[in-house]
């Protein structure tokens, strides 16, 4: 004779906030800003990829630029539009670009300094999810504070970045430039700091701050003939 026995379901708890076997959960999109000097007219800018899906700027000739969505799937962006007339740009030395796209709305936008694409509408149905990884391969020149988050930007987080904080802060959710990994390739020159030189032009006055403004360091790399940089958070 076997002895019968009784079997619960005892409830448990983890400390992950998803289960190892799924994948990470998706967010309402991604933005990404940079400082580049180049010297170039067609050239691209940067390739982000997280564990899948990978997003490539390439910046044309004629000043407009092209977003490429896994390598097959292109909108065209021309950031003419002010935006800001009032703005004086703090580092003129320097091109800003902001890219944002918005995974709910399904849309893409960018800016350049003080001017704005339109709006455009994704080709497809875009998810973003996983860790940046950006790529500067073929790109030539100097780059500088690249940020990454995990949402669409707002107007005025975009002038923050474009001010280099002087109207106010910023910092990159998922990437952020002042705690960085990286790893190196053929002729690359990395630099801790880079003395800028920026004068307001003769007569002019300086604007008036409406916040606080935070001096953050600043790195940069300078890419003469580099095929391959990638920046990776660590």
């Amino acid at each position: 004779n076997t002895r019968p026995y009784n079997t619960t379901n005892r409830p448990y708890t983890t400390t992950h906030p998803y289960p190892p076997w799924t994948t990470a959960p998706t967010t309402r999109g991604v933005s990404m800003c940079l400082r580049y000097i180049s010297d170039r007219r067609s050239f691209s800018v940067f390739t982000l990829s997280p564990s899948s899906y990978s997003l490539n700027l390439h910046c044309n000739g004629d000043g407009s630029f092209t977003l490429t969505f896994n390598g097959y799937n292109n909108i065209y962006l021309q950031p003419n539009i002010r935006l800001w007339s009032n703005m004086i740009p703090i580092q003129n030395m320097w091109t800003s670009i902001c890219v944002t796209v918005d995974t709910v709305k399904k849309v893409a936008q960018m800016f350049r300094n003080s001017d704005m694409s339109p709006r455009k509408l994704l080709p497809f149905r875009y998810t973003w999810s996983g860790e940046p990884v950006v790529d500067f391969s073929g790109f030539e020149g100097q780059v500088t504070d690249v940020q990454v988050w995990d949402y669409p930007l707002r107007y005025k987080e975009v002038l923050y970045y474009m001010s280099a904080g002087f109207y106010g802060p910023y910092q990159g959710s998922m990437l952020n430039w002042s705690y960085i990994s990286f790893s190196i390739r053929r002729e690359t020159l990395l630099e801790e700091t880079y003395e800028q030189q920026m004068k307001l032009p003769a007569g002019s006055r300086k604007p008036r701050r409406r916040l606080r403004r935070d001096k953050i360091p600043r790195k940069v790399f300078n890419s003469r003939k580099s095929k391959g940089i990638r920046r990776q958070l660590s």
